[in-house]
């Protein structure tokens, strides 16, 4: 299994889940690269779907923005692997990621910040 990076836009809001082991949502993020042509141009590569399992205080933080926010760029990373399968219109690729790390991405988005005090951290706290 590869470990890969990368950023896109969320193709919709995820459903959170609750499960054995706590909260979880899967989030589908469309990723189109840029593609440098022979005359210096660019232009959009294929948009590729990556189907990202997310967990814990993330899957809810991530669920919470989407819906607040609507289409969210966002960055993963995580374990990665392509499955085949064999659909209606014939051979087709599942690219899946399990998330170590989500985060909203700052580039052409504006993003609020909210912290959230912990057990040992008042609010009185410098950050």
């Amino acid at each position: 299994m590869s470990y890969i990076t990368r950023t896109g836009n969320l193709a919709a809001t995820p459903t959170l889940r609750e499960g054995d082991n706590g909260p979880y949502a899967y989030a589908r993020v469309l990723v189109s690269d840029r593609i440098r042509q022979e005359d210096n141009s660019y232009t959009d590569g294929p948009t590729v779907a990556y189907d990202v399992a997310v967990s814990g205080n993330q899957a809810v933080n991530l669920v919470e923005v989407a819906e607040q926010s609507g289409n969210v760029r966002v960055t993963f990373s995580g374990r990665y692997r392509v499955t085949e399968y064999k659909g209606e219109q014939g051979t087709r690729l599942q690219h899946e990621v399990r998330a170590d790390e989500v985060a909203v991405s700052l580039r052409g988005q504006s993003v609020r910040v909210v912290g959230k005090p912990t057990a040992d951290q008042g609010d009185d706290t410098p950050f």
